[in-house]
């Protein structure tokens, strides 16, 4: 939703927007604040008063698009943690049921400031520790541990077959995260992970199900 005619963009808000263009485009370290703060249209000084500086910032830009991820896959009805109800994916079957699944990834796949947060996260996850452990997280961990969790209450429900909840989630997420990481583009990726869907249910849907 943009924001009221003649309301003015909350500063903060577009220092983390431009700083994650530059970090995208130039990299985090190649990047200064004096570059943010000419983007933002600003002096240092005035950055400074938001922000006591590059790390700091840095922090602000990945905690907004997490905020921002979090609240496209709630809008979606998808899980964001695993402790999160998956009735969606308990009572969907069908088209339903893959829609809910598209809409899990979709934000990975077509949302641009996802898609500038990871450009910058894999630039610098093998200098970084830190930077290492957030990629990790956002992109394999927490994904691999909502599949389990719902293939998990799968299971429980006797909707798929018994099987190594764990494995399954990996088996799942691991071609749809390849797909991310060859730099698919999200027709192309929409298609493949609805055939990966109909191929991962033929092998684990339970017996009597339909």
């Amino acid at each position: 939703m943009g924001r009221p005619a003649g309301q003015p963009r909350d500063s903060k808000q577009l220092i983390c927007e431009q700083a994650l263009a530059l970090f995208a485009q130039k990299g985090y370290a190649a990047t200064t604040v004096k570059d943010i703060a000419a983007a933002s249209g600003m002096r240092d000084a005035s950055l400074y008063n938001h922000f006591p500086g590059k790390q700091a910032l840095f922090d602000a830009v990945v905690a907004r698009q997490l905020d921002r991820l979090s609240a496209m896959l709630r809008d979606r009805s998808a899980l964001v943690h695993p402790d999160d109800d998956a009735h969606a994916y308990l009572e969907a079957t069908g088209q339903s049921l893959l829609a809910v699944v598209l809409a899990s990834y979709e934000p990975f796949f077509n949302d641009g400031q996802i898609g500038c947060l990871r450009q910058v996260l894999e630039a610098e996850r093998h200098a970084d520790e830190r930077i290492e452990a957030l990629y990790r997280t956002i992109f394999i961990e927490r994904p691999l541990e909502v599949q389990r969790s719902i293939f998990s209450q799968l299971i429980e429900a006797g909707t798929f077959a018994p099987c190594d909840a764990e494995l399954a989630a990996r088996q799942f997420h691991g071609p749809v995260y390849l797909a991310l990481a060859e730099g698919t583009v999200w027709p192309d990726a929409r298609a493949f992970i609805a055939r990966h869907l109909a191929s991962f249910q033929d092998q684990h849907r339970a017996k009597e199900q339909p």
